[in-house]
């Protein structure tokens, strides 16, 4: 991994998202809202009003009204998150994988932190949210990979979601020690779970919390072309300052394009003497034909 060949920004720098608009949706971040007492009955009435009109979320709306201030709106979805996120779950010693844990000069440790520089001054400085890893075969070290710059990430302070997207063959939750049978993406996703905050496993490690792949399911690219994928993804996108998609390899199924498209912004994965060329440029082409957008590409070492 000690090349980082074609790393680009879009000069852009924003992802749009359509949103859900409904009372249900705003429920719980208006509740908390209201509990903290940061929002009087009548006020959250105006915001939803207001809401509907100016088609924003209920948060944002309390916002531009005046009625929050920003810290009021950190503090109200830090306790919505830790309110509905998975509690007292049992967990095993993270995996030697995580090399940036467990390796302290190494040149595999420092050069996923050369990485995180990379996508900090590239993609997390320019405020985007969301940011899928993905590869044209298997066998590259993508779970490896997002499972560091995860951690790395986070050791610097920003809030990150890893979320496992890989129903088919998931491996972030032997990364971290969580419970292959316990509620994951798959139980949101399949309506086992109401809410997605309710999958997350928060705090594996400092600033880091986890979304398994959760049990087993017959189709998964099909629930992850649903809106309540693209849903929960928003929802989590506006709670942590950058949410990272493991995905399943691309040459598969198409559930790397289909997580892609939805995200907007891809890092591409390739290893040294298995990937070929034309793997990583078919998949590149065929993520901007999803309207994602490849930010760079990594060639692993390890």
């Amino acid at each position: 991994m000690s090349e980082i060949p074609g790393f680009g920004a879009d000069p852009s720098g924003r992802f749009s998202v359509v949103e859900t608009t409904t009372v249900g949706f705003d429920a719980p971040i208006r509740d908390v809202l209201q509990r903290l007492g940061y929002l009087t009955e009548e006020q959250a009435a105006k915001v939803a009003e207001y809401k509907l009109l100016n088609n924003l979320d209920f948060d944002q709306a309390a916002l531009a009204m005046g009625f929050i201030s920003s810290d009021d709106l950190d503090r109200a979805r830090e306790l919505l998150i830790n309110s509905l996120a998975l509690q007292n779950v049992n967990r095993r010693p993270v995996s030697d994988e995580l090399v940036v844990v467990n390796e302290r000069a190494t040149v595999r440790a420092e050069s996923i932190r050369l990485l995180r520089t990379q996508v900090i001054s590239q993609h997390v400085k320019l405020g985007r949210r969301g940011l899928a890893m993905v590869a044209p075969v298997d066998g590259v070290g993508c779970t490896y990979l997002a499972s560091n710059l995860a951690v790395a990430l986070a050791q610097v302070g920003i809030k990150v979601l890893l979320i496992d997207t890989n129903m088919r063959s998931p491996r972030v939750d032997q990364v971290f020690g969580l419970d292959p049978n316990a509620t994951g993406l798959s139980s949101y996703l399949t309506l086992q779970a109401s809410r997605i905050e309710r999958v997350i496993n928060p705090n594996v490690l400092p600033n880091l919390s986890v979304i398994a792949a959760g049990p087993p399911v017959p189709r998964p690219q099909e629930l992850l072309s649903s809106a309540r994928f693209r849903d929960g993804a928003n929802t989590v996108m506006r709670e942590y300052d950058l949410v990272m998609f493991d995905t399943a390899a691309a040459n598969a199924s198409a559930d790397a394009l289909t997580v892609g498209g939805t995200i907007g912004y891809a890092l591409l994965v390739a290893r040294r003497n298995l990937t070929y060329f034309k793997d990583v440029s078919t998949l590149v082409g065929q993520l901007a034909s999803s309207r994602c957008t490849v930010i760079g590409s990594v060639l692993n070492e390890f």
